[in-house]
């Protein structure tokens, strides 16, 4: 059964209880009530009429008079509402009974005492009888009995009327809930079977517009990661194809003789080979940082002695080139950190710095503490910068800018990328600017020891 025959059926089943609880209740109250008006009502005239007969008894003395003019006790039975004519139900000839004060029947067929209501008639304060009339199940009329004949048949009605609109009512209840879940279905076959283009426009403000916004956002994070594995397996072809092919054409020159085989033909092949292998571990350290796979030792140590021993390293890479390398380092900055991945992360960022900044250019490395409780590395190198499109795809697999920092270095495009996984890792924050020495500004947030 689809979930719209069972909200169909839930709907219904809901209305159907409440339409015949309220009906029963109607019912049940109508005819409680009417039966307390009319005993009110009875009461009232008996009362009435048993205040005029005690008059009469006044002024008559005795009920002698009533003996006398038996119509005149009919015009007084009237005027008390005993109208109806002939023998009841019971073989009654009247409804009400007048009784001595010694409670024995003057007019009127006996009745039995726990079906009767006795109004004394009072003389003054004497009382001189009784009128007695049955209780309302008993003096229910025919006009009665139709009144609430019409009443049960309105209620019926009005049954029916509320079915009907309970199934209306349920069918649009369930089609409306479930118009929104059919079309996401629909959406979600569709990217089921690859297209991630489409999408569902919703205007929504219940939590099924959230659904259909979030499987939209969704279609969005799948297609974007479509076109990205397609730029990635296109970028990774094309990175892996340049050094093979460079490979190639030196074997076949080899083979032929263009180049004689020498230790600066193998060089080259080395060198060739080394790119090759260089790219191929990048790549693979990526993919492991990808997956969530690539494996961390954190231990507190300081930021800032890792750094001096790295700088180190490069000093006579630097000199060599004309770098002037300038820092701003404390005595000691604790962190939870991997030593190993946090050296390659800077390796990466010297590494660029070396190979993209101009000859007699100049690299400068602060560390400083925030208000927050962080450290935050920064890393200036001068001309040439990148433009304004071009920092926010640093950070992208295999991306280079096209101007001075290109391939002819030997870079993969993989090393910010890396980066960025490693900073992340450590619960940071990195992101590229433009530095004010004409280069680029990589600004790294890593949380500091808790005290």
């Amino acid at each position: 059964m689809g979930i719209r025959n069972k909200l169909f059926l839930i709907f219904l089943g809901t209305f159907l209880v409440l339409i015949l609880a309220a009906s029963g209740f109607y019912y049940l109250s109508f005819v409680r009530s009417l039966d307390t008006y009319l005993d009110e009502r009875q009461q009232s005239q008996v009362e009435r009429l048993a205040n005029h007969l005690g008059n009469l008894y006044q002024q008559q003395g005795s009920w002698q008079f009533l003996r006398d003019d038996p119509r005149r006790l009919k015009r007084l039975y009237w005027l008390a509402g005993d109208r109806e004519e002939g023998k009841d139900e019971r073989g009654d000839h009247r409804r009400l009974q007048l009784l001595d004060a010694h409670k024995r029947v003057l007019f009127g067929p006996p009745a039995p005492e726990k079906y009767r209501i006795d109004v004394p008639i009072q003389d003054n304060s004497r009382i001189v009888g009784y009128l007695t009339y049955p209780d309302q199940e008993a003096i229910r009329d025919k006009l009665d009995r139709r009144f609430i004949g019409r009443q049960l048949r309105f209620a019926l009605w009005m049954l029916c009327v509320g079915l009907a609109l309970s199934l209306l009512v349920s069918w649009l209840l369930a089609r409306h809930l479930v118009a929104p879940i059919l079309a996401l279905s629909r959406h979600t076959r569709e990217l089921q079977e690859g297209n991630y283009d489409s999408r569902l426009a919703s205007d929504r403000r219940d939590e099924l517009g959230t659904l259909t916004r979030q499987v939209d956002q969704l279609a969005e994070r799948l297609d974007q990661g479509q076109q990205a594995r397609q730029r990635w397996f296109s970028d990774i072809a094309h990175e892996l194809r340049t050094p093979v092919a460079i490979l190639q054409g030196e074997l076949e020159a080899l083979c032929d003789g263009i180049r004689p085989l020498n230790q600066e033909s193998l060089k080259g092949l080395e060198s060739e080979v080394a790119q090759l292998t260089h790219l191929i571990n990048d790549l693979h350290d990526l993919a492991l940082a990808d997956g969530g796979n690539l494996r961390y030792q954190f231990r507190l140590e300081d930021l800032s002695s890792l750094i001096e021993d790295v700088l180190d390293s490069y000093q006579s890479s630097f000199a060599q080139r004309g770098i002037t390398c300038k820092t701003n380092l404390p005595d000691q900055a604790l962190i939870q950190q991997d030593p190993v991945r946090l050296r390659q992360l800077l390796d990466n960022l010297f590494q660029n710095s070396l190979k993209y900044t101009a000859d007699g250019g100049e690299l400068s490395v602060s560390l400083s503490k925030q208000e927050d409780n962080t450290w935050q590395l920064t890393v200036d190198d001068s001309a040439p910068g990148v433009s304004d499109d071009a920092l926010p795809k640093l950070f992208d697999h295999l991306y280079r800018v096209e101007s001075s920092r290109n391939r002819r270095t030997g870079g993969s495009g993989l090393g910010l990328a890396i980066c960025q996984r490693i900073v992340q890792a450590h619960g940071g924050v990195l992101h590229a600017e433009h530095s004010p020495l004409g280069g680029v500004r990589i600004h790294i947030s890593l949380p500091g020891h808790a005290l």
